[in-house]
């Protein structure tokens, strides 16, 4: 089956960005396993009611530069890559933490932990660009506030507030701009907010203890060539992705789960993407 490229970016729709100008110094230091201060948060401004888009002044803001850390910008796929930091912040006592970047790549997790146990876990994918005037911008990242907390309260997890999530992506930006893949590469950087229940429960209940983490990788194209060409794709009818009544409408782990082996299965036949059509 071929599948229109014109159909993929329908996404696009919505014209929403979360932007700052950066200025073109400093320098991001090399990967420790060190904790490391959030960047002072800027002031941002709304431009205009119409365009729903923010930005922050180019005199405010010393992050550095995009596409400044050694990697082959023009080689880039849609595959894991080490970056300087990422954000993560804790729910408990009935309410959320303070966020911090962390530098180490691993999280320290409880052995009954209602992630691991049950499933208890959602995430979400949005992208940051760089510009040709020298600004990084999110793509609509309110909306995927919205998103993640729809899939939250399918799995009992707290909300996060959209405010909250939209600086957590903000800091996290900053503090890896220099992974921001440059303006003409053709690359993004991929963010990956990831909200699971961390504490421990056994016997099945929602956790008391929650985890908010929003991970960045510099990626590539998701499909080989881009979206300038229809993409193949495998219709899918050995296996179900979801159920009526089920939980197909929210971004839980477990969805994923379900399509691994027919995922592995279309791509050993040459299709990069399958299809489920009932």
């Amino acid at each position: 089956m071929r599948i229109s490229s014109a159909l993929l970016p329908l996404l696009a729709t919505t014209q929403t960005c979360l932007g700052f100008i950066l200025s073109p110094s400093s320098s991001h230091s090399s990967h420790s396993s060190q904790r490391c201060p959030i960047p002072t948060r800027t002031n941002i401004q709304s431009r205009s009611s119409s365009s729903s888009s923010l930005s922050v002044s180019a005199a405010s803001t010393e992050v550095g530069a995009p596409g400044t850390a050694d990697l082959p910008w023009s080689e880039l796929g849609f595959e894991f890559r080490p970056t300087k930091s990422h954000l993560k912040m804790v729910y408990k006592d009935g309410e959320w933490g303070e966020a911090e970047l962390v530098e180490s790549p691993y999280l320290s997790i409880h052995i009954g932990a209602t992630a691991l146990h049950y499933g208890q876990s959602c995430f979400e994918g949005l992208k940051a660009f760089a510009h040709e005037d020298g600004s990084v911008n999110m793509f609509r990242p309110d909306e995927n506030a919205k998103r993640i907390n729809n899939s939250a309260d399918r799995v009992m997890m707290p909300e996060i507030p959209v405010d909250t999530f939209i600086k957590a992506c903000n800091d996290v930006v900053k503090d890896n701009i220099a992974y921001v893949p440059p303006y003409g590469s053709g690359g993004a950087l991929y963010l990956r907010p990831l909200l699971f229940g961390s504490g421990p429960k056994i016997g099945l209940q929602p956790a008391e203890e929650y985890t908010f983490i929003v991970l960045v990788i510099p990626v590539g194209d998701y499909y080989k060539g881009g979206l300038a060409k229809p993409v193949d794709g495998l219709i899918v009818e050995d296996y179900d992705r979801a159920a009526p009544l089920g939980v197909g409408a929210a971004k839980v782990a477990g969805n994923y789960a379900a399509d691994l082996i027919p995922n592995m299965e279309a791509k050993k036949k040459g299709y990069p993407i399958f299809l489920y059509l009932d």
